[in-house]
């Protein structure tokens, strides 16, 4: 395949078991239709934090984690440490997209709520609606009105940041994107990066751990849907940003 140019991709990885931060990697990878070589992965868990990652990054992905909880206080000097290099990335308008975890993190960063609700939360294949700005986003405006997406996520983004620009929502989570109209930087409570055999994979890995009986894990396969629109969204976003 033919690239326009090469890229520097930091991915931000907030997952300290090895299995899972591979999974992450080589599923981002995959759905961003990029070389492999081009992703740069930081275990923000281990690694130093400073605004000397960003220094040729051609962009940002951040990505989630079954481990902490932003709503719980969970990793502080890991957020305190970011919180510079995300000011910066916006300041350089190097883009930036956060999942899931990630999209907290940044709403979190920038004066935003998240806050923890386990009645609504959503795990498996949901269906997200664009919102009237979400249909005229550019990242946003090729997909229908509304389309399935994977999700896996007891926190809510309740509150946006200032000047933040609402472009999706679900039954249970309204907040499902975000951007900001001055730099490209873009939430996303949904995982673009997952597919179904993504979501099967880590509901298996995860069943001992989330105490999941076999009853629910077989509930949760059978209604999981394709999400093939929201699978493109890394790789345009690349395209239309980096």
């Amino acid at each position: 395949m033919y690239y326009i140019h090469d890229m520097k991709i930091l991915l931000l990885q907030f997952r300290p078991d090895p299995v899972m931060a591979e999974h992450e990697r080589e599923l981002v990878v995959r759905f961003s239709h990029r070389p492999a070589s081009e992703f740069v992965s930081v275990d923000a868990t281990a690694e130093p934090l400073s605004v000397g990652l960003l220094d040729g990054a051609d962009a940002i992905v951040l990505g989630g984690s079954g481990d902490y909880l932003i709503s719980r206080g969970d990793i502080p000097e890991i957020l305190s440490a970011l919180k510079p290099v995300l000011d910066e990335a916006r300041r350089r308008r190097i883009p930036t997209l956060g999942i899931c975890f990630g999209a907290q993190i940044l709403t979190h960063a920038f004066g935003g709520r998240v806050e923890k609700d386990e009645s609504r939360a959503e795990v498996g294949t949901y269906l997200v609606t664009k919102t009237e700005k979400g249909s005229a986003d550019e990242l946003f405006r090729d997909l229908p009105p509304s389309f399935d997406a994977q999700l896996g996520h007891k926190d809510h983004l309740t509150v946006l940041p200032e000047g933040a620009v609402h472009l999706a929502s679900s039954e249970r989570s309204v907040h499902q994107a975000w951007k900001f109209p001055d730099a490209p930087v873009y939430a996303l409570t949904f995982h673009p990066e997952l597919d179904q055999d993504g979501v099967l994979y880590r509901v298996d890995y995860y069943a001992t751990e989330y105490k999941l009986t076999p009853e629910i894990v077989a509930g949760m396969k059978a209604a999981l849907r394709p999400s093939p629109e929201a699978s493109t969204l890394i790789a345009k976003f690349l395209t239309l940003f980096a």
